[in-house]
């Protein structure tokens, strides 16, 4: 018991110690809302300074307001946005806010293909725009940027919700942004493939070589070869490994091989550049040593597309616009769609941007910085890429189709270089390419016979010598 009693009295001693520490001077915490004791040659704490407070936003800066103008956007069809789709519904929205914040009146025009860089062109030289935005391919752009007749834009492009990689994609000559367009699609052109035809040939299916990272031009090509094949033993193969246009495989061959057919920065044309050079020799090897491109009937823009729908071609390089109307609802086989092949020299998936087609300001255009941001309040930036994975997946036949085709692991690069539409440039190594199916000549005689005369018609051209009412 007194030994109880003493260690109770130890137990109270100790606590009154510790209490008497917590509560006491220079040496103890203070409380929360007491300040620490200052001794002489000790100074004082700097005073802990307030929290700032987050700064205001600054206040929008008001749209223009345009006076109820109308602001007219020209295309070569009717784009007004008059179905009852969920993209039309949002695209109405889009006018209805524009045309609340500008005061502005939207319209669309419908101008005739061939005709609206003439209208163009002459509505300018009158004072007097026929559009305030007018879509073109970049066959005409060259021309009428050469002629002065549209408005360069990349001042008014500081602020842009347009992705860097874009906006200089609508730097024509590598000089001046003359173009307008909200973004590219990841990868538009591929190689669409017979499942059937591989898996009863007992080949890897391209896309596991392409899983693998093993797809490139020597695969393509030692598959083409096995599967071009005589099944009805007559002496001539009834089922081949390739199809297509030789126009659009000198194309996708050079690009996929690190090449350009025309270098816009230095305005030079380069289909005879080494990388070019070699797959142009590749392309000429397919038709005449290997033999295993299936020759087309008369029509090489649609022959390619419905041999392949018929069953009868194991690959098919093309873009992926065919789809609906050429092979989905025609194609019986099961099929896949993936990237083009790498070349030797490339170290990774291209995907061409030869051609384009962009929206231009004409020249004289009043308020063309209020122009540039009503076009860009027009545009779904937030949805596009949703909206097109949305529209792939009613189109394509698997998962690794859509990821090839959204390119959901970033393997295929935009060449946004090499644009070469409208400078007759494509005409030329097209005219040698024709003489490849038939093997009337080597890529080397070709090339040097049509390399000048590419460069004088691309001069021709940039001199503002072109005519726009030439149907190519």
């Amino acid at each position: 018991m007194r030994f109880m009693k003493l260690m109770f009295v130890l137990l109270i001693t100790a606590m009154l110690t510790i209490l008497s520490a917590c509560s006491g001077g220079g040496g103890g915490n203070s409380s929360a809302n007491e300040k620490p004791a200052v001794t002489e040659n000790e100074p004082a704490p700097a005073a802990k300074p307030e929290p700032e407070a987050a700064p205001a936003p600054e206040p929008e800066e008001p749209a223009a307001d345009l006076g109820g103008r109308e602001i007219r956007i020209s295309h070569w069809w009717d784009a007004t946005p008059e179905g009852d789709s969920e993209a039309d519904e949002l695209a109405r929205e889009r006018i209805k806010n524009v045309e609340e914040k500008y005061n502005v009146k939207i319209k669309y025009l419908n101008t005739e293909y061939w005709s609206t860089p003439e209208k163009l062109s002459s509505s300018v030289m009158a004072n007097d725009p026929f559009a305030e935005i007018v879509r073109l391919p970049d066959g005409f752009i060259w021309g009428l940027m050469q002629g002065g007749f549209v408005t360069p834009l990349e001042d008014y492009l500081k602020d842009t919700r347009i992705a860097p990689d874009v906006v200089d994609a609508m730097r024509f000559g590598g000089e001046h942004v003359f173009g307008l367009e909200g973004w590219y699609n990841p990868n538009d052109s591929g190689v669409f493939y017979n499942k059937r035809i591989f898996r009863e040939a007992g080949l890897k299916d391209p896309q596991q070589l392409m899983d693998e990272d093993n797809w490139n031009w020597n695969t393509m090509l030692d598959a083409a070869k096995k599967l071009t094949v005589d099944h009805n033993g007559d002496g001539k193969p009834d089922q081949y490994g390739l199809a297509g246009a030789h126009y659009v495989l000198s194309e996708l061959l050079i690009a996929s091989n690190g090449g350009l057919i025309y270098d816009e920065a230095n305005k030079k044309v380069t289909f005879d550049s080494p990388e070019s050079m070699e797959a142009l020799n590749y392309l000429h090897a397919l038709y005449n040593t290997h033999k295993v491109v299936k020759a087309n009937e008369g029509n090489d823009w649609e022959d390619p597309a419905k041999y392949f729908a018929e069953g009868t071609i194991a690959m098919y390089p093309g873009g992926l616009w065919e789809i609906e109307g050429r092979i989905l609802d025609k194609m019986k086989d099961e099929w896949g769609y993936l990237y083009f092949p790498k070349g030797p020299q490339a170290n990774t998936y291209f995907d061409p941007l030869g051609q384009t087609a962009a929206y231009v300001i004409p020249k004289g255009v009043k308020d063309a910085d209020v122009i540039v941001k009503i076009w860009e309040d027009l545009q779904d930036f937030d949805n596009w890429e949703e909206n097109r994975r949305l529209s792939l997946e009613n189109v394509l036949p698997d998962e690794a189709s859509l990821a090839n085709a959204m390119n959901d692991d970033g393997k295929a690069q935009r060449v946004f270089g090499g644009r070469f539409g409208g400078l007759g440039i494509k005409e030329h190594l097209d005219s040698v390419t024709e003489k490849f199916v038939k093997g009337e000549v080597t890529p080397s005689t070709g090339v040097a016979q049509v390399i000048g005369p590419a460069q004088a018609s691309a001069e021709k051209v940039l001199k503002g010598e072109q005519d726009t009412d030439k149907k190519e």
